[in-house]
């Protein structure tokens, strides 16, 4: 992780139907996100991947947080995904 900066490490990947994106589920590490961030998909052996915070749920398990991010990333982000703010 960067100084100052967030990391996702993803452990759920979900779709809603009344929902056009890619939920994705994880433990942050530093600081807060938000909406509209800017953010690098980090795969093993893969160049990142740049994306964007489309939305963030309010409701979520003690100790994680969940970010809708474009549904494209559907094939890239799998649990244990890193997800760091740029």
């Amino acid at each position: 992780m960067t100084v100052g900066g967030s990391q996702l490490i993803v452990e759920r990947v979900f779709r809603l139907s009344s929902r056009p994106w890619l939920l994705v589920t994880g433990r942050l590490e530093g600081d807060p996100l938000h909406i509209g961030d800017r953010i690098a998909v980090n795969v093993t052996g893969q160049p990142s991947v740049p994306a964007m915070i489309r939305s963030i749920e309010m409701h979520n398990a003690p100790g994680t947080i969940t970010i809708a991010v474009d549904a494209e990333l559907e094939a890239v982000i799998t649990v244990g995904t890193s997800i760091v703010r740029q």
